[in-house]
């Protein structure tokens, strides 16, 4: 055994780390988030009532729960990366139970009714939501995994989760400015299924990226 240790000769070669600092992720997020309804609206175009100034109030309602549910779940991804004793934050349960209105809403109705609109089952533009949904989520969540990459995260799971939350939320939020649907099937069938997809494959991909 060294008769010489001494703290100064542990820390000789130690290197000052910069601290993580969240407003790195919520910038990357709302900068991609702004990128992708940029690209979507130039390639596909704008809901004609938001061009006119006067957005349908379901298409205002879905935009603001979808921000506030990317909100709330990136506030959790970033209070997980950097664990701290009594830090945790659950106000993205909240606001998934907000979300979770339209589709449970929309089987009320399809009860109510006897049936399930096929014809927002067979939707064309269904297809195209998922896609550039998801093609939109990529990046957001791309970048988040990133930053967390240099961070901490200790429930790697529910971190993964929350980051596929987070990056659907935006995603589909990117998506619903053209979105020509503003029913409340469409939304509970399309919009749920989407962030639903994107969540489950950051559960499962996800976990590899950022474990230690």
């Amino acid at each position: 055994m060294k008769s010489d240790f001494s703290i100064d000769a542990l820390v000789t070669e130690l290197a000052p780390v910069r601290p993580l600092a969240p407003r790195e992720a919520w910038v990357a997020v709302a900068g991609a988030t702004a990128v992708m309804t940029g690209v979507i609206a130039a390639g596909y175009g704008l809901r004609s009532d938001i061009l006119a100034g006067a957005p349908d109030p379901i298409v205002v309602i879905r935009a603001g729960i979808l921000l506030l549910l990317g909100i709330a779940s990136t506030i959790a991804v970033t209070t997980s990366a950097r664990p701290a004793i009594g830090q945790v934050s659950h106000g993205w349960r909240w606001a998934l139970a907000a979300a979770a209105l339209f589709p449970v809403t929309s089987m009320g109705l399809a009860l109510a009714a006897g049936a399930f609109p096929m014809a927002v089952v067979k939707a064309n533009s269904g297809p195209y939501c998922l896609a550039l949904s998801g093609a939109s989520a990529v990046l957001i969540g791309g970048l988040l995994v990133a930053w967390l990459r240099r961070g901490a995260p200790t429930a790697i799971d529910r971190v993964s989760w929350l980051t596929g939350l987070a990056a659907g939320s935006f995603g589909t939020f990117a998506y619903s400015l053209h979105c020509p649907s503003d029913t409340v099937h469409y939304i509970g069938l399309w919009y749920t299924l989407s962030i639903a997809l994107i969540a489950g494959l950051a559960r499962i991909i996800v976990p590899r990226l950022i474990r230690w």
